[in-house]
């Protein structure tokens, strides 16, 4: 199987307290399988399949990370980018 990397990190937050930069396709396939709250729906499901079909060499990563953002919105542990970025002073 083949990892490719994410061109942008996806930023979840997992466990609390905790914010993590998930950039490559066996970290994203690792948080769906093991570390994903209860609320597992639709998207979960595709960003499973997408991981799985980048890592097979018949997706490219963009249609992972795709996936794992809209999974990570669904199940409510997306980490917005403003969280992320601190402002300049």
């Amino acid at each position: 199987m083949e990892d490719k990397q994410f061109d942008e990190p996806v930023h979840v937050q997992l466990k609390p307290g905790k914010i993590r930069a998930v950039t490559w396709t066996s970290q994203a396939a690792k948080a769906l399988l093991y570390e994903w709250p209860e609320k597992r729906g639709r998207r979960h499901r595709t960003a499973r399949q997408a991981c799985l079909d980048v890592m097979s060499g018949l997706k490219d990563a963009r249609a992972a990370r795709k996936a794992f953002t809209a999974a990570a919105e669904e199940a409510d542990v997306l980490v917005p980018i403003s969280r992320i970025v601190k402002p300049r002073r």
